[in-house]
C-alpha cells in the first residue's frame, strides 16, 4: 500500500474548505504526474490524429502542471501555450515547460486574440468550466479557420446521485450525457471528426487508485473527511460514468 494512504482517515474535526482535485500533488503521484485518465499517453494519440505542423501554436485550455505542454513541444515540436486559473499548477508548468507560453485565465474568456492557434487541448477540464457553452465558443473563436479541437472529459450515460458539490470540486460530480457534450460542440460552431468512447482508461485509472491504496474510499481520505470520504466512494462507484476523446473542426 502507498505510504501517502496509510493515514488517509483525517478525522470528524477535519477543514471543510472545497477541495480542488485537481490541485492535489498525491493524485499526479499515482498517475503519473498528468491528472485524468489516459495520461500524456492519450495526448500523444490525438495529436498524432490532429496532426499539426511542426512549428504550430497550440493552446492548452486547462494546462495544470504542464504535461501535456512539455510533450507537445519535446516531442511534436509545437509552439505551446498553457491556460490556468491557478497560479500554483502555473508556477508547476513553467518549471516543466519553459519554452512555453502561460496565461492566467478561464476557458469562458480565453484572454487570447482571434485566431491565434492551430489546435485548442481541453483535457479533463470542459466540465469544470460552469458554462460548457461559453467556453467552447470562446475556443471556437481563438482558433484559426481550419483549426482542431481535441476533448476528453468524464460523461454521464444516465442521471445519478452526484457527490456534494461544497466538498468537491471536480469533473467527477459535473458530468453530462455525451449526447450533450456533442451537441454543445456542434452548437457552438465545430465539425466532429472523431467521438470515440475510452471508458477502459476510467476504469484502469479507478484500479490504479484501488491498488494503490487498498480502497478508493481510502484514496478519497486524502483531500476528504473520512464520512465525505465514504459517501463519495459510494456514490461513485454506483456512478454510470464514462470517459470520451474526441476532435473537433472549426469550418476553414
Amino acid at each position: 500500500m502507498s505510504a501517502l494512504c496509510r493515514n488517509a482517515d483525517t478525522g470528524a474535526g477535519a477543514e471543510t474548505a472545497p477541495v480542488v482535485l485537481y490541485e492535489q500533488e498525491e493524485l499526479g503521484a499515482f498517475t503519473g504526474g498528468a491528472l485524468r485518465p489516459g495520461g500524456i499517453g492519450l495526448t500523444g494519440e490525438l495529436l498524432r490524429l490532429c496532426a499539426f505542423a511542426p512549428g504550430s501554436a497550440v493552446l492548452d485550455v486547462g494546462c495544470g502542471p504542464g504535461h501535456s505542454l512539455a510533450l507537445m513541444a519535446t516531442e511534436f515540436g509545437l509552439r505551446p501555450e498553457g491556460l490556468d486559473p491557478s497560479a500554483a499548477m502555473l508556477a508547476r508548468a513553467a518549471r516543466r515547460a519553459p519554452s512555453a507560453v502561460l496565461h492566467r485565465g478561464v476557458a469562458a474568456a480565453i484572454p487570447c486574440a482571434d485566431g491565434t492557434f492551430a489546435g485548442v487541448v481541453s483535457e479533463c477540464v470542459l466540465s469544470l468550466t460552469g458554462d460548457i457553452r461559453a467556453s467552447l465558443v470562446e475556443m471556437h473563436r481563438v482558433l484559426r479557420p481550419g483549426g482542431q479541437l481535441i476533448l476528453t472529459d468524464i460523461y454521464c450515460r444516465k442521471p445519478w446521485q452526484r457527490p456534494d458539490p461544497a466538498r468537491l470540486h471536480s469533473c467527477l460530480s459535473h458530468a453530462r450525457p455525451l449526447e450533450t457534450i456533442a451537441s454543445e460542440v456542434t452548437g457552438a460552431g465545430f465539425s466532429l471528426t472523431l467521438l470515440r468512447d475510452r471508458s477502459e482508461l476510467l476504469a484502469q485509472l479507478a484500479g490504479q487508485l484501488i491498488f494503490s491504496c487498498g480502497s478508493l474510499e481510502r484514496f478519497w481520505g486524502l483531500f476528504l473527511d473520512a464520512a465525505t470520504a465514504r459517501s463519495t466512494s459510494c456514490a461513485l462507484a454506483a456512478a454510470p460514468l464514462g470517459y470520451y476523446a474526441l476532435i473537433a473542426a472549426k469550418e476553414p
